[in-house]
């Protein structure tokens, strides 16, 4: 098998998990893109190996909220490279509406930690097993701002995002002793489709333009703007990396400065 080191991504087909494919390829990795649904996990493996026609590239179709899924997952890769050397966890839902705790529905609140809570520590179970000790492993994972200071309304994603949190820390306490780090990234305001989708489904609600709506919230934003989904991508490339060999149990803030710690 080859000797480079070997990333699996999950949520690889959306804005900040497929610049991470490119990245770690770009970097010299084999990697595992894995993402839900079979139509876009083909297009954009397709995608990329045709700008890339070198890339050692396995595209898997993953639920991160079903252990069997999983399982095949992790029995694929033992067999295409016998290892993972980055565990980069993107996969994740939004709460659909704002809506008090007391009026949420059992089944939404379910569908966001299914998928945002028990698919990471499902996919952590399942795949880091894969992982060889004392030879700079590293697990990566996707936390949010609102996982550190609770929302009005969004009860189920910010608590779901700090349930993230205190797993990683968990998680990295139990892996030093084999050499395994595992930290989180905590994104503010990411300019990613689904971050536009937001503004403009908010300034249809107050009737005022998408501009508007965009100046009102990024007037919050210390920086006064969202980030990029590469800035992301650069603080996970990081924790993967050597350089971060002496980092583990934290979560990097990568928020414009809207929250300060």
């Amino acid at each position: 098998m080859s000797e480079k080191n070997v990333a699996f991504i999950t949520g690889a087909t959306g804005g900040q998990g497929r610049i991470a494919v490119e990245r770690f390829l770009d970097e010299g990795y084999r990697v595992v893109m894995a993402d839900l649904f079979a139509e876009p996990v083909q297009r954009v493996h397709a995608e990329i190996v045709e700008a890339r026609p070198d890339a050692e590239l396995l595209a898997l179709v993953v639920d991160q909220s079903d252990e069997e899924s999983l399982r095949e997952a992790a029995a694929k890769v033992r067999e295409w490279s016998g290892r993972i050397d980055t565990l980069a966890l993107f996969a994740g839902v939004v709460q659909r509406d704002g809506l008090p705790l007391l009026d949420m529905p059992t089944e939404e609140w379910d569908r966001v930690h299914a998928v945002n809570l028990r698919g990471v520590f499902l996919a952590c179970r399942e795949l880091v097993p894969l992982i060889p000790h004392n030879a700079g492993g590293s697990v990566v994972t996707i936390a949010s701002w609102w996982g550190q200071r609770a929302h009005p309304f969004y009860s189920a994603y910010c608590t779901s995002k700090a349930g993230v949190i205190s797993l990683t820390q968990g998680l990295a306490a139990e892996l030093a002793d084999f050499g395994i780090r595992a930290n989180a990234v905590s994104p503010g305001n990411i300019d990613t489709a689904m971050h536009r989708a937001a503004l403009e489904g908010e300034a249809a609600e107050r009737g005022i333009t998408v501009e508007e709506m965009r100046d009102i919230e990024y007037a919050k934003i210390p920086l006064k703007v969202a980030g990029p989904p590469e800035a992301i991508v650069d603080a996970v490339y990081w924790l993967a990396s050597d350089r971060a060999s002496y980092v583990t149990g934290a979560t990097i803030d990568v928020n414009g400065g809207v929250l300060m710690r």
